[in-house]
């Protein structure tokens, strides 16, 4: 079995033809690479070059396999992309609720510090009724709500739940 390092490897010395432009293209030394191919090569049984005056053509048997490698290194690519967007919040979504004497003024406040933060960040922002809030949290259609509403009875409606009530405007937000 090959490890995407080996597959990383590989193809380095495919698409450059050289060790020193393999190693050039990962950023390490050459020795480390001409070892690593010579390894991959033994243990699989499989000779993956010709090696002609420091030069490296694909065998017969490596064609045949490098567009399966490529499409590895391509799927390990996307990979790498999907994890970039999840930490710039393109891949999420911040679902909001509020009712609307708050919907008007603080919560576009609030998305716009949230803006600033995470500029990728999805939002969904939903106008709710006051008794609409505990079920859209309950049943998870919203991650959180802005209402003004007695908080000692908000806590109160929530304390069999699972929700957290707090204050998160004791002062003007902007």
């Amino acid at each position: 079995m090959m490890t995407l390092r080996q597959i990383e490897v590989i193809r380095a010395v495919m698409i450059s033809g050289t060790i020193t432009g393999a190693a050039k293209l990962l950023n390490v030394s050459a020795p480390g690479i001409s070892r690593l191919v010579k390894y991959t090569e033994r243990s699989l049984g499989v000779r993956f070059f010709m090696r002609q005056n420091g030069r490296y053509f694909p065998t017969q048997d490596a064609q045949l396999i490098f567009e399966q490698i490529n499409a590895i290194y391509e799927k390990v690519d996307d990979l790498t992309d999907v994890i970039g967007k999840i930490g710039r919040g393109q891949l999420s979504e911040l679902r909001i609720g509020s009712v609307p004497s708050i919907a008007q003024v603080m919560v576009p406040r609030a998305v716009e510090k949230i803006r600033k933060r995470y500029p990728d960040l999805k939002m969904d922002i939903n106008i709710l009724k006051i008794e609409e809030v505990i079920d859209y949290l309950l049943l998870n259609k919203g991650d959180c709500a802005a209402i003004s509403y007695r908080l000692d009875l908000l806590r109160e409606m929530a304390s069999a739940s699972r929700l957290v009530v707090d204050e998160l405007f004791d002062q003007p937000v902007g």
